[in-house]
């Protein structure tokens, strides 16, 4: 599409009062002319009837911190190669609204939390200083994710994405002790404003308000780790100081030109990802109701591999997609005890006997290529049963879910990709725990309510209810130990069983 015919389809939407979304469709995700890039901003974070809330500020500067505030804000501007007089009145836009912000949303300034670096790509815009406060106040509530802080918990969330997209690459950073949150922070905090140049900050920022997903900085953070894998592999004899800046300084290398390609690659292992975990932690993540840490998805940092629920693996089996289309599909590994797999199991599952890796390890291996054969011979088939995505699958019950954790942790030893588990497996043992979650005790924080109500709901049995007969098969009522809660003592006591052949059902 022509500059002038863009430029001329983007007015026209602008001032029918669009959406987002034809916005999107129009520019079909590339950059937004410099002139209209102020009301499609305005537009896509639905502020452009906002109005004017400075009206509401006093012009007291009093904020206990105010002079750090002040100092950073001059630091800051200080930097920027403007005219002096231009200097002063940045100054002054950012000290007003940073200040206004505080007192507003009843939180604190502190050193390096992002917020100048957000509003200095919005003071270029030139707009009213009003109009620059909304702006900010809206990416700071929709886009940058709670918690954003040394641990905190969207960094366990990144650290699985790697995981599930690159096991070599995170057991690497693992090894040397180099979490997330010390080279990407500042990534999440910022947007990447804090590391990228200002043309390419404003390009990003085009593509991702247009797309309006919250969760899509952390594929944009993934796609920047990954493509640089070759690099940060290959610098195993460093410090480990000298690896985290490596990491931490790879947005600055990103160009304009570049941006546009970036964000298909994030778009592509956002497609390649369990639509799942992104739902299920997006409001946790996002929801400006949220006020402690210590309430939001605190399991997460406790997580093996990433969860996948069992709505999704369900329609994932029955779902007719198309194999040119890149999407997710899931391979369903079935790791109950085999008197438990044969009393009802998904149509699409694969047994594998997790009892055999510790009884008898040879023939655990050859189970374990018997296994990723009939994954090769789905794929081709394009059954129903095949996918690229091993999806593992407990019995929701501790004591048996340890062996099926243990044969999870074996395959990401050997760096296989896409590595994920049904969150409360068959049964879902949650229900039983879930006064003590939420509450918490010593030693386990409690759990944001919305995220254990979700994980109570993936049981594979409960995801079913009345329809589980028809749902499962070989469903036996009388063997089945939902069914028959007192059939369960005697399973826990059944030591060896015998493996169902895994090369008997492709579809």
């Amino acid at each position: 599409m022509c500059l002038e015919l863009k430029i001329l389809d983007l007015e026209t939407a602008l001032l029918d009062d669009c959406s987002a979304d034809i916005l999107y469709g129009i520019s079909k995700g590339k950059n937004i002319p410099e002139c209209l890039r102020a009301e499609v901003w305005q537009v896509c974070l639905d502020v452009q009837d906002k109005g004017n809330q400075l009206v509401l500020f006093n012009e007291i500067f009093d904020l206990p911190e105010q002079n750090l505030l002040r100092d950073d804000c001059q630091k800051v501007v200080a930097n920027l190669g403007n005219e002096d007089e231009d200097k002063v009145s940045v100054v002054s836009d950012l000290e007003s609204i940073l200040t206004f912000y505080c007192k507003s949303s009843g939180v604190q300034y502190e050193q390096g939390n992002g917020w100048i670096e957000i509003l200095l790509p919005l003071i270029s815009l030139k707009l009213p200083r009003s109009d620059t406060y909304n702006l900010f106040e809206a990416i700071k509530h929709r886009y940058i994710p709670r918690g954003c802080k040394k641990n905190g918990v969207v960094f366990h969330v990144f650290r699985l994405l790697l995981l599930y997209h690159d096991p070599e690459l995170c057991s690497f950073l693992d090894t040397m002790r180099i979490s997330p949150d010390l080279y990407c922070l500042s990534w999440f905090q910022s947007l990447f404003a804090a590391t990228c140049g200002l043309p390419v900050g404003l390009c990003m920022w085009d593509l991702y308000f247009q797309k309006a997903d919250p969760f899509f900085v952390f594929f944009l953070a993934l796609v920047m780790i990954v493509n640089a894998r070759e690099q940060i592999l290959s610098m195993k004899n460093d410090s480990k100081q000298t690896i985290v800046d490596t990491l931490s300084a790879m947005p600055c290398a990103l160009e304009a030109d570049d941006v546009t390609d970036f964000c298909s690659l994030a778009q592509y292992y956002d497609l390649k990802t369990p639509s799942s975990f992104k739902e299920t932690l997006v409001d946790t993540l996002f929801n400006t109701m949220m006020t402690e840490e210590d309430t939001r998805a605190a399991s997460i940092s406790q997580a093996l591999c990433l969860p996948v629920t069992a709505h999704e693996l369900v329609s994932n089996a029955a779902a007719d997609q198309d194999p040119a289309t890149e999407c997710v599909r899931f391979f369903l590994v079935d790791c109950r005890p085999a008197d438990q797999y044969n009393a009802g199991h998904l149509p699409t599952a694969f047994h594998l006997d997790c009892n055999l890796m510790l009884q008898e390890p040879a023939a655990f291996l050859t189970a374990v290529q018997g296994l990723l054969s009939a994954q090769r011979q789905a794929l081709a088939a394009r059954s129903a049963a095949g996918g690229e995505h091993l999806c593992f699958l407990g019995s929701g019950r501790v004591e048996e879910d340890q062996y099926t954790h243990m044969v999870v942790a074996s395959f990401l030893q050997k760096h296989t990709h896409y590595v994920g588990m049904v969150s409360g497996g068959y049964k879902g043992e949650y229900r039983d725990l879930l006064s003590t979650v939420l509450q918490g005790d010593v030693g386990n924080p409690p759990l944001h309510s919305g995220l254990v109500f979700s994980l109570v709901r993936s049981a594979i049995h409960e995801y079913f209810g009345k329809d589980v007969r028809a749902s499962l098969e070989e469903h036996n009522p009388q063997s089945c130990v939902i069914c028959s809660p007192d059939s369960a003592g005697e399973d826990l006591d059944t030591g060896r069983t015998t493996s169902i052949d895994i090369f008997g059902k492709i579809r």
